[in-house]
C-alpha cells in the first residue's frame, strides 16, 4: 500500500514542477516601468471586477515597496500569475508561443470572466497582441470579416490587416466568445517592456465542461511553428443560477417592471 501511494504523489510533484517551469518568467525586467503598467493593470481588474483579494493586494504592494530588485520582481509575479490563464511569449525574431498559466479555467454561462494574460516580450514589439480561437468564431455570417477568430468573407477593404486563415467549426464548438481588453487604463497596444500583463475576456455560452483552443499574435505571420502559439484548455462552465421575479403593484396584483 505504501508504494502504490508513493508513487501518484511522486508524479504529482513532478507533474506540477514542469508545469510551472513551463510558465514564462521574466528576471531583467526594469524594475520602475514594470511598476507602473502593474499599477494600471491593478487599476483596470478593479474596474472590470475582479480585484485582487486584500491579502493579495498587500502582498503586492510589499513586493512593489522591496528595495531589492530581482526579489521585487519575484514577488509581483508571484501574485499576478495567480491570476493568468495564459503566458504569451514573444522572441527577438517576433515569434509567439503560449503556454498555460496557473489561473483556473473557470468560466460561467451567459457571462465575461476575466484573466490576465502574462506577456514576455523579448522583441520589445508595440504592436497589438490578438487572441484568437475557433471556438470563438461568430455563430452568424455578415460583412467581410466579423471578429479576429472568423475566416475572412469576401474582399477585405484595404486598410484593414488580412487575419490568419481559420478554418469554420461547426455551431456546437462555438460556445466562445473571446475579446482582450485594450481600453483605458490600459494601452491598445504592448509597451515593448519585456514584460507585462494584459487582460482578457471570456463568454460562455453553455454549462458543463468545454474545451478550447487559444493563440496569440502581434501580427500575420507571427505565429510560432509547430503549433507552439496555440495551446487547448479544458474549462469547468458554471451554470448560471434562475431568478425569478415576482413584481406586485402598490395594491399587491402582479403587474410588470423595468430594472436597469
Amino acid at each position: 500500500m505504501k508504494t502504490r501511494l508513493f508513487v501518484p504523489l511522486l508524479l504529482a510533484g513532478v507533474l506540477s514542477t514542469t508545469t510551472a517551469a513551463e510558465f514564462p518568467q521574466s528576471f531583467n525586467v526594469e524594475l520602475q516601468p514594470l511598476k507602473a503598467q502593474v499599477r494600471r493593470v491593478v487599476e483596470a481588474m478593479n474596474y472590470l471586477g475582479f480585484p485582487l483579494s486584500d491579502a493579495e493586494q498587500r502582498e503586492l504592494e510589499a513586493a512593489m515597496s522591496e528595495e531589492h530588485q530581482p526579489t521585487a520582481r519575484e514577488g509581483i509575479q508571484r501574485v499576478l500569475d495567480r491570476h493568468a490563464l495564459y503566458g504569451v511569449h514573444i522572441n527577438p525574431e517576433m515569434r509567439v508561443k503560449v503556454s498555460a498559466g496557473p489561473a483556473k479555467a473557470v468560466l460561467h454561462e451567459q457571462g465575461w470572466v476575466q484573466f490576465l494574460v502574462k506577456v514576455h516580450n523579448e522583441s520589445g514589439t508595440t504592436a497589438e497582441l490578438m487572441a484568437v480561437s475557433p471556438n470563438g468564431q461568430s455563430l452568424f455570417k455578415g460583412g467581410w470579416y466579423r471578429g479576429p477568430s472568423d475566416p475572412p468573407v469576401g474582399d477585405r477593404p484595404r486598410n484593414q490587416p488580412r487575419p490568419a486563415p481559420v478554418a469554420e467549426l461547426p455551431n456546437e464548438d462555438r460556445w466562445l466568445d473571446v475579446q482582450m481588453f485594450n481600453n483605458q487604463p490600459l494601452n491598445r497596444t504592448l509597451s515593448g517592456l519585456e514584460l507585462e500583463y494584459r487582460i482578457i475576456q471570456l463568454f460562455s455560452r453553455d454549462a458543463g465542461k468545454r474545451e478550447a483552443k487559444m493563440a496569440f499574435n502581434v501580427g500575420q505571420g507571427t505565429q510560432d511553428i509547430g503549433y507552439r502559439n496555440e495551446v487547448d484548455l479544458l474549462f469547468d462552465c458554471q451554470p448560471a443560477r434562475p431568478i425569478t421575479f415576482r413584481v406586485k403593484d402598490e395594491n399587491g396584483k402582479p403587474t410588470t417592471a423595468s430594472f436597469e
